[in-house]
């Protein structure tokens, strides 16, 4: 299709009209709902043409709507991409592809069509800098379908993805959870405008996600510092070919006290290593540091930090200069956005470093158990299937093995057989529901199985994610409710089975 768009350029260099052409291939002819699609986007020259010639980082999204069995809209990023403009010409944007999902309502024996709403293309001029955003915006021709695909089967049960209650704050890692995805699929999260489009991964720039064999998610997920006003927006999960959706609120940090700052120690001989620390600064932003004499002069040493999302700072500075007596604190270069901390320069020989250390050998993983055996009791015979409970004996996980392993603690259940060693109770008739909890000076967090019936599969009642980037550990306790469910007539007598719980 051929729309007309009007694209507005970064760093005032206007606005642009014109037509351009537009494909989409998908991968899937029929998808069912909720299910994962593909998209191939090829752009025709854009009527935006760049006042200069250089070379950018550009990484091209489209935003589109659906029609049909499914409403809504859905965008489509690409990966970044080095280009070489040159002045008076298109950017010549290479074709990209993306992943998305439709809705999991959408209506099965129908077809979705989709519609071009918005092109926007990221420009950077250099690998990580501050992306200059071009959005192209049809204003004709957007009701012709770019592309569409047929709905059949059944989307199943829905996946979840559980957000953080309350406000979160541009910067902070967000630990989710979530439940119901395709098993051991690659997760991505992706955060939507309120109406639940305009989804985009790159309001995350950070992620740490991963689905276990029980399609269980968890995980981190960083909000970016900028781009992203205060409000309501739809946190979008995908693993494999389900989807889950949750509303967040976002609201940035906004200081209601002074600016505040201390060193400690505050005092100290040439070349102290004091640790400055500071809250109710400007969140997600840069303060430099540096020594001065009792004059306010600046010496030399300045060194910059940056605040975390809550608008604090720790960091170490060493004073090397005899006539300091502060060390200034401060938001660029301005002269009420900043705090001195008074030091005093103790006079003396030079401290004498003694070099400490500790070798932490690394401990092993194990488990112990509160109990030694369940039972339900005695239930009475009545013609109706009855359901009893009794919990499991607490297991106690120790993971003392000091690296960044992960575990899992799996059950399996033998039939419950009567005395005679004939009738029988099949496993099935036993489900649980686990409940597990990490000790508050663990390392890591504990995942919680799914419930479920129990059975010769093993089937996982808590478990800790691997995590390269740090340490894992910790004390973990792993509860669970145990419920039987009687058949209709059985012989009379007590029936044994075995319960076995493994941790690898």
């Amino acid at each position: 299709m051929t729309p007309t768009v009007s694209c507005v350029l970064p760093a005032g260099q206007g606005t642009f009209t014109g037509p351009q052409d537009v494909t989409m291939a998908l991968d899937k002819a029929t998808v069912a709902p909720g299910g994962a699609l593909t998209g191939t986007v090829t752009l025709g020259a854009s009527p935006a043409v760049s006042n200069f010639s250089l070379s950018i980082w550009a990484t091209p999204s489209i935003t589109l709507n659906m029609r049909g069995a499914a409403t809504g809209s859905v965008t489509i990023t690409g990966p970044e991409q080095k280009i070489d403009v040159v002045a008076g010409q298109s950017p010549p944007i290479q074709p990209y592809q993306g992943a998305f999902n439709v809705p999991v309502g959408a209506t099965a024996g129908g077809k979705v069509e989709f519609t071009v709403v918005k092109m926007v293309t990221d420009a950077r001029l250099a690998p990580g800098s501050d992306p200059l955003p071009t959005v192209c915006t049809v204003t004709a021709g957007g009701d012709a379908a770019v592309a569409d695909v047929s709905v059949e089967g059944s989307a199943g049960q829905p996946a979840t993805v559980n957000a953080p209650d309350g406000d979160v704050r541009p910067g902070q890692p967000l630990t989710l959870t979530g439940s119901g995805f395709t098993p051991n699929a690659a997760a991505q999260a992706a955060l939507c405008d309120a109406d639940g489009g305009n989804c985009l991964t790159e309001r995350f720039v950070s992620q740490a996600l991963s689905v276990d064999g029980q399609g269980n998610l968890s995980g981190t997920a960083k909000l970016a510092t900028a781009g992203l006003p205060d409000g309501a927006y739809v946190l979008r999960v995908t693993g494999g070919d389900k989807e889950g959706r949750d509303g967040l609120s976002v609201k940035a940090f906004v200081p209601t006290d002074p600016r505040a700052a201390q060193a400690v120690p505050n005092t100290g001989p040439l070349g102290t290593v004091t640790a400055v620390s500071g809250t109710n600064w400007t969140p997600n932003a840069s303060v430099n540091l540096v020594q001065v004499d009792k004059d306010g002069l600046a010496g030399s040493g300045t060194i910059t930090v940056a605040t975390d999302y809550n608008g604090a700072f720790t960091t170490p500075y060493t004073v090397t200069d005899a006539a300091t007596t502060q060390i200034r604190v401060r938001e660029g270069i301005s002269s009420s956005k900043r705090v001195f901390v008074p030091f005093t320069v103790a006079t003396g020989p030079p401290p004498l470093p003694q070099p400490t250390t500790v070798t932490m050998a690394p401990g092993a993983l194990t488990m112990t158990q509160a109990g030694g055996g369940i039972s339900f009791g005695t239930v009475t015979l009545n013609g109706t299937v009855q359901q009893v409970k009794a919990p499991l004996n607490q297991i106690t996980v120790v993971d003392a093995r000091g690296g960044t392993l992960g575990w899992s603690l799996t059950g399996t259940m033998t039939d419950l057989v009567a005395a005679n060693g004939v009738d029988k109770i099949p496993a099935g008739n036993i489900s649980w529901v686990p409940a597990c909890a990490a000790a508050p000076t663990s390392l890591s967090p504990v995942t919680t199985g799914s419930p479920g019936p129990l059975g010769t599969t093993a089937v996982t009642l808590c478990g800790q994610n691997p995590d390269t980037g740090k340490a894992t550990g910790g004390r973990f306790t792993a509860d669970a409710e145990l419920t039987l469910s009687t058949p209709e007539f059985a012989a009379a007598g007590t029936y044994g089975g075995t319960l076995t719980i493994t941790l690898v």
